[in-house]
């Protein structure tokens, strides 16, 4: 009999940390009835029900062919001392929502044995049917990894998936086997994974600011600047979607280096909502006490389709390389640039997040871009 070596379930899941991230992508054509997209499945906050404490966990679909962005589901999940993942409510679409009496099973010690298989009913007339498929399966550079076969049945069966899980990482891959209209395989990007550093300025009132935004945005963080002697961390937040951008300058205290977990609260009209973005601080970063060290540096139009234009108001002149690496950190163009105004094509890229990096000997600045046509 197959079983694997793993202490608990756990370990074969997304530690349970809020900003906690796992990125997968799935290739697909405009032109057909499935587009290529990426899944992030993301910790946003913890929430109580019935006195027991729950992650809540987002899946969101970035699409590509300018289809925009989604939230798929958000699951309440936590695990127990037996180290089972188990599911508590399920959002759907930001619509349907479910609280099951009894917790549902995501992963169970039982699924470290071969052969094991659960049925369990999520509501009248659906059941889903889990089977451990195999504990050393391979998918991608993961070996060692569980396999399970999720059957969803309402009356008929309506969907086929197996779902890889790796050591310390968590889900790391799937291959939807049915629908037939939705059939793909969705690939390991990356995962952002804190192993539970400390949180900062969570949910902090000073960064409550007013805005409204389509239901379809990007976000991200750009131009972090540390000052080692106040403790205080001072990023941009950019807010896009098809329209319009907004940015915002919060500045935090932090107590610890590392990995560490911002905030901010945007409110619109009665409703806010919080976002939450992992950042790395650094002794390497510049402090914004060395603000003559600082660089300006524009990056327009963005989103971008077939030409970027890179603006850097710096003196000097020290040799400057552009990098531009894809959404799961592949180094796709580079260049060496100047410190003036200057073009660079990009038509040769598909649609997607891009991460821009652009560095000298003695300093380095990143910033997001979308292409997008």
């Amino acid at each position: 009999m197959e079983t694997s070596f793993a202490q608990t379930a756990s370990d074969y899941y997304l530690p349970m940390c809020i900003g906690n991230q796992t990125v997968l992508y799935a290739n697909g054509s405009c032109e057909s009835g499935w587009t290529g997209r990426d899944f992030t499945y993301t910790y946003l906050k913890t929430d109580t029900i019935g006195g027991v404490t729950y992650f809540v966990e987002e899946g969101r679909e970035y699409l590509y062919c300018d289809q925009g962005t989604s939230v798929f589901a958000k699951r309440w999940l936590r695990e127990d001392v037996n180290g089972n993942i188990l599911l508590k409510k399920i959002l759907i679409e930001e619509s349907d929502s479910l609280i099951f009496p009894t917790e549902l099973i995501i992963l169970s010690n039982n699924f470290f044995t071969a052969g094991y298989s659960i049925n369990q009913i999520v509501m009248t007339g659906y059941t889903v049917t889990d089977s451990v498929i195999s504990t050393n399966a391979t998918f991608g550079n993961f070996s060692n990894c569980i396999q399970v076969r999720e059957i969803d049945i309402e009356d008929t069966i309506t969907g086929i998936e197996d779902i890889y899980y790796a050591n310390g990482i968590g889900r790391v891959g799937s291959n939807r086997l049915f629908s037939i209209s939705s059939s793909h395989i969705s690939n390991f990007g990356t995962a952002y994974i804190t192993a539970c550093d400390p949180i900062i300025d969570t949910l902090d009132p000073v960064n409550t600011v007013d805005t409204c935004l389509g239901p379809d945005i990007d976000y991200y963080v750009t131009n972090i600047q540390v000052d080692t002697i106040l403790n205080t961390v001072t990023v941009t937040w950019v807010f896009q979607d098809s329209t319009i951008t907004n940015q915002f300058i919060a500045t935090y205290p932090y107590q610890n280096m590392g990995n560490n977990m911002i905030s901010i609260t945007l409110q619109c009209s009665k409703a806010s909502t919080t976002y939450y973005k992992p950042i790395h601080i650094s002794t390497s970063a510049l402090s914004i006490n060395e603000t003559d060290q600082l660089s300006s540096i524009n990056i327009y139009p963005n989103p971008a389709s077939d030409n970027l234009t890179i603006n850097i108001e710096r003196t000097g002149n020290d040799a400057l390389t552009l990098n531009l690496y894809n959404a799961w950190g592949a180094l796709v163009k580079t260049e060496d640039i100047k410190q003036n105004q200057q073009q660079l094509n990009i038509s040769d890229l598909s649609n997607g997040i891009y991460l821009v990096e652009i560095k000298c000997k003695d300093w380095t600045e990143k910033q997001k871009l979308i292409i997008q046509r």
